[in-house]
């Protein structure tokens, strides 16, 4: 391991200093971002940590198809969400937690990392009832007190509320199963 090098001064390099290394740090609003209530910010971390997963998908597909300009362009995308998740504020374990929580009535909660991990938890319970869709509930992810997606029966997950013609899924686990993650 290399050791952290300081100025004369005993200061921390300048490479070493936070606001270098995330320059969001530097930006007013990031400062705001440690105000907003912890549940919130939960949420807030869970969906860019999303945004982040799906931006570095792109990047590498673009890569793929030899689209060199996409491929910067979603990397970029990446990197500054990363830096606006580490402005968030968290540890490294808050990271490794799992935020999510699939309720449903009659049984206990299960706590999942991600959509795939709240799906998969969801089929498995489906599957071990033997239940059928009319007498098997629907599940609700929730994070701290709010709730903002359900599972169906099939397991997609969608934003929370009655489903409408043209919705389309958060997640779809048919899709996930053979797409790249």
């Amino acid at each position: 391991m290399i050791a952290e090098r300081a100025t004369p001064e005993g200061r921390p390099q300048r490479s070493n200093r936070a606001e270098i290394r995330n320059p969001v740090l530097e930006l007013p609003a990031a400062r705001l971002l440690a105000t907003i209530a912890p549940d919130t910010r939960t949420i807030l971390a869970f969906l860019l940590h999303d945004l982040q997963q799906d931006a570095r998908s792109r990047s590498r597909r673009s890569w793929d198809r030899r689209k060199a300009f996409m491929a910067a362009y979603w990397a970029a995308v990446a990197t500054y969400i990363g830096h606006i998740l580490r402005a968030l504020g968290g540890t490294r374990a808050d990271r490794r937690r799992k935020p999510l929580l699939v309720r449903q009535a009659g049984f206990p909660d299960l706590p999942a990392r991600d959509w795939a991990e709240a799906s998969r938890c969801y089929g498995e319970r489906r599957d071990r009832t033997g239940l059928g869709a009319t007498e098997f509930p629907e599940g609700e992810i929730i994070i701290g007190d709010t709730v903002f997606a359900r599972i169906s029966y099939n397991g997609r997950i969608w934003l929370a509320g009655p489903w409408r013609p043209g919705d389309k899924p958060l997640y779809d686990n048919r899709s996930a199963i053979s797409g790249p993650q």
